[in-house]
């Protein structure tokens, strides 16, 4: 139901915080990532955009690790208010809904669109052709509870991906060590809905 028409892109992702410093993003030049519409509208119509990114496992670890932002408020209230429609995927705000638990702490990701996308509204079909000329740029900042955002790191979508399937982004079952949604009552609830 949410986000069903998207581009499925490959990338890299440079860590720019210091090491140990907030979540743990490392660099990777295996990134998997898809731009969507919240409910799929088609052509440029303004609506809630959604960033899902798949960070490959870090050694040892089971699983990769799957994160999900969608167009919200960046600042400490705004960012859990809700969803917004936007306009122009070109520096519109995304953010996870929920904190990250990682130490004892609650983190919150940020992504914004660098590159230009030229035209009217937020068709994916936009971004398909705009990755065919060159790569999308992010930043991604991070925030511990109602600090304000610090770069964290720069991620580069390079192309397009056509799998043979479409690509399931699952938050709860794929994290990174140490990393789980918050609060924990949500995310047992997100897991049963992720499962069905």
């Amino acid at each position: 139901v949410f986000h069903p028409v998207g581009v499925l892109a490959h990338g890299i992702i440079e860590r720019v915080a210091a090491p140990g410093d907030g979540l743990p993003v490392t660099d990777s030049d295996n990134v998997e990532a898809r731009l969507s519409k919240g409910i799929g509208t088609p052509g440029p119509i303004p609506h809630v955009i959604g960033l899902a990114l798949r960070l490959p496992p870090e050694p040892f670890a089971p699983t990769p690790w799957d994160i999900l932002l969608a167009s919200a408020g960046s600042g400490p209230l705004t960012r859990i208010a809700g969803l917004r429609p936007v306009t122009a995927w070109t520096g519109s705000t995304m953010t996870t809904l929920v904190p990250l638990r990682y130490h004892n702490d609650n983190w919150w990701l940020r992504a914004r669109m660098c590159t230009r996308i030229d035209g009217f509204g937020v068709s994916t079909d936009a971004v398909r052709r705009r990755l065919r000329i060159g790569p999308l740029e992010f930043d991604i900042d991070q925030a511990c509870g109602t600090a304000p955002c610090t770069p964290l790191a720069r991620l580069s979508l390079r192309g397009v991906i056509t799998p043979a399937h479409d690509v399931a982004f699952d938050p709860v079952l794929h994290t990174a060590p140490e990393v789980t949604l918050a609060p924990g009552w949500l995310s047992g609830l997100r897991a049963q809905a992720y499962a069905r």
